[in-house]
């Protein structure tokens, strides 16, 4: 709500108090909240911009330095606590070599970012000069925004899709017993306490 533009929201409180919300208001705070979704994104990479001492004007120098960048900002993206990090470059290194231990699906999404950058180059191909030195694709910061753009636009039906494996588990692991859809945390975290 703090983000949100203080008219809109009396917009919206004003349309709430009548008991009913129309397709136009729909529209004015679906728009509003894909706006800040955007902003939120761009905010992020520049932080991790900054939390490197990169310009945003200069090129990156390699692909190492583009996979630092991209992998910083999914995890300052899908992990937000991580942002108090950018100040403390040797913390940020080591929570992104552990990312996988706090949240079990990084690897699943980083590979999806992998194939998103790889159908990005694709699609781009006739663009890119094939003669170019540039290692990095993704290494000038507007070539980088356009794949932030790319990710915020096929995130969703991505979290979409890990919802619903969560939902497939929660649902085998519901037991016959049981109809009112709770699970047991005991039957829920019982595969990842084996591993202890």
């Amino acid at each position: 709500k703090s983000e949100i533009p203080a008219f809109i929201i009396e917009f919206l409180e004003e349309h709430m108090a009548h008991k009913r919300l129309g397709l136009g208001e729909l529209a004015v705070l679906a728009a509003t909240v894909e706006d800040l979704v955007r902003r939120e994104a761009f905010e992020v990479l520049t932080m991790v911009y900054e939390a490197y001492n990169l310009s945003t004007h200069e090129p990156l120098e390699n692909e190492v330095q583009e996979d630092l960048v991209i992998r910083t900002f999914m995890l300052f993206y899908t992990m937000p606590w991580s942002q108090k990090l950018r100040h403390n470059r040797t913390a940020l290194h080591e929570q992104l070599e552990s990312a996988h231990e706090d949240n079990p699906d990084w690897n699943v999404t980083m590979l999806w970012v992998e194939d998103l950058k790889g159908a990005i180059k694709y699609q781009r191909h006739a663009a890119h000069n094939p003669f170019s030195k540039k290692s990095a694709y993704f290494g000038t910061y507007p070539s980088m925004s356009h794949l932030v753009e790319q990710f915020i636009d096929g995130y969703g039906m991505f979290q979409d899709n890990e919802c619903r494996e969560m939902k497939n588990v929660l649902m085998d692991l519901e037991g016959w017993e049981r109809n009112d859809g709770r699970v047991l945390l005991s039957n829920l975290y019982s595969p990842y306490l084996q591993d202890i």
